[in-house]
């Protein structure tokens, strides 16, 4: 009876250890290999998120405006700021060093280049063989600004902006054109009436609710995620650039026949052929700004009001200047709502319907204040 007792005590012992065996190996296999995968696939050198959506869409792109020679360069904002943050170590990377993902496979729904569409040589070309590789293509074209009241050419249509699918991801491609000014500009990124709106989520689409007016950048070429591109040269200038960027063309032909109206306002402007030119100081209030002139022969103030406003590029005498945005209600402001017809008489102390009495400068003060040249 003992020794039967023994035995099945011994196989108890032995059915426990082996069930106990089973439950590591199970647990091995399960938890702590998914735990340390990662890693020690890391550690055997293969590359991390070159399988994403992203990388593989941007890599099509590169190799497409590449074998095309189209000169494009990495305007996104995510991915400048990206490569911002660590640009010496970005500068210092070779091809085919890289084994982790760590900018063009960052979740986004676009990623944003843009080319000098005078260095593009083959455009039409180009668009057949990025459809040949699997790309959907979008393009926007609109009227050359550039040849406004120019009867016989004013028609003309420029491209402005290409956005290619592959997949679940799109590149948006802005075409920067040159302008007079020494600058460059891109137009608005309008759909015309037959165009699909849900092409892609236009909305999140960082260039194009405006056109824009940028300084023409030196590239420099680096390489990311195991790609060759090229990128502005000072990164920083260019982010800087983007919030300020907007543009608002001149109306020409208005301005034409503004300027030959005689007498139609009296414009401040001083030069060798009794041409003035005043530079005014705005100052900012909670609700309103506003600017002063001073009547030289009695120290009298005036103040002038304006709706607050904000600034834009646009091109005026072959300058890129900025002017008010907002640029109907200024003029409105100064000249009141019916400015657009010519008067005979103006005084620039009455006649402004946002003029005020701002009080007068003490006759003491007059050779530090009022100092005519």
């Amino acid at each position: 009876m003992s020794r039967i007792n023994k035995n099945v005590i011994l196989a108890l012992l032995t059915l426990t250890s082996s069930a106990f065996l089973l439950f590591q190996l199970y647990y091995y296999k399960h938890y702590l290999s998914a735990k340390n995968g990662t890693g020690l696939s890391k550690s055997k050198g293969s590359r991390i998120g070159f399988d994403s959506t992203q990388w593989r869409a941007v890599k099509k792109f590169i190799v497409l405006t590449s074998s095309q020679n189209v000169p494009v360069f990495l305007i996104d904002p995510l991915i400048l700021e990206l490569i911002n943050k660590d640009f010496e170590q970005v500068k210092n990377t070779s091809h085919g060093s890289t084994s982790e993902c760590k900018f063009f496979c960052v979740p986004r729904d676009f990623t944003t280049f843009a080319l000098r569409y005078h260095l593009w040589k083959n455009e039409e070309g180009w668009f057949r063989i990025a459809e040949n590789m699997g790309f959907q293509c979008l393009k926007i074209e609109s009227k050359d600004p550039r040849l406004d009241g120019i009867d016989s050419l004013s028609g003309t249509e420029i491209p402005l902006h290409y956005i290619c699918r592959l997949a679940n991801h799109a590149i948006h491609l802005v075409v920067f054109h040159e302008r007079s000014g020494n600058y460059l500009w891109h137009g608005h990124l309008r759909l015309k009436g037959h165009m699909d709106r849900k092409f892609v989520p236009f909305r999140k689409l960082q260039f194009g609710r405006y056109p824009g007016a940028f300084d023409r950048p030196e590239l420099q070429q680096i390489t990311i995620d195991g790609l060759e591109i090229l990128i502005p040269k000072d990164p920083v200038h260019f982010l800087e650039e983007i919030p300020r960027s907007r543009f608002i063309e001149c109306r020409y032909k208005e301005a034409r026949a503004f300027f030959q109206v005689e007498d139609s306002l009296e414009l401040s402007f001083q030069g060798k052929d009794d041409i003035k030119l005043d530079i005014f100081f705005f100052y900012e209030e909670t609700d309103h700004m506003w600017n002063g002139g001073t009547q030289a022969k009695t120290g009298k103030k005036f103040k002038y009001l304006f709706p607050k406003f904000t600034l834009c590029w646009t091109e005026f005498v072959d300058m890129k200047v900025h002017v008010p945005c907002e640029t109907t209600e200024y003029i409105e402001a100064n000249y009141g709502k019916t400015w657009k017809i010519p008067v005979k008489t103006w005084d620039w102390k009455r006649s402004p319907p946002n003029v005020q009495p701002n009080g007068i400068w003490p006759i003491s003060e007059w050779d530090e204040v009022i100092q005519l040249y």
